[in-house]
């Protein structure tokens, strides 16, 4: 009985620190996500001002509706997914409504994407010059490689392939 104890001590001792070392580690990567986010934050709205030349009064009008953007499509595309992502991995026997209905609601998604893009780009014209606005559409198109180029290297230091 004593060994039997002895063991189990000695399993608590050594299994103690690493469940606090993993609380700890848990604390940290939110710590780290939340400074990722922040520093893309940052690039997005640097590569934008550069690449539509918004003078500091039209940016200053330019990115909360941005960022208000950004967000209503952010939550539409994440209810959407996640919503496809359920009937992807049921375990049950999934029907042709539930499938029909998922793929309805990515292509209400996109419908809804779109009606927001065509409302907010409403808004960016009442101070926004017609370039500017095509410089806007343009920068959205773009954004996606530059954001690959700043999150594959050491943000900006692109590895390229296969290094």
């Amino acid at each position: 009985m004593k060994k039997v104890i002895l063991v189990c001590s000695v399993i608590i001792l050594f299994a103690w620190p690493v469940s606090l070392s993993a609380q700890n580690k848990s604390a940290e990567s939110k710590q780290a996500r939340k400074e990722k986010y922040e520093q893309f934050c940052k690039f997005r709205h640097d590569f934008m001002m550069e690449q539509i030349g918004l003078s500091e009064q039209e940016a200053e009008r330019f990115f909360p509706l941005y960022e208000e953007l950004e967000s209503k499509k952010w939550k539409l595309d994440r209810e959407a997914r996640s919503f496809a992502r359920k009937v992807a991995r049921s375990t049950t026997t999934v029907s042709d409504t539930e499938y029909q209905k998922a793929a309805e609601a990515l292509l209400e998604k996109d419908e809804k994407m779109a009606q927001l893009d065509r409302e907010y780009y409403n808004k960016f014209k009442t101070f926004l010059s017609s370039e500017k606005l095509f410089k806007y559409k343009n920068a959205q198109m773009r954004f996606p490689r530059a954001m690959m180029k700043w999150h594959g290297g050491k943000n900006g230091q692109h590895k390229g392939r296969g290094k």
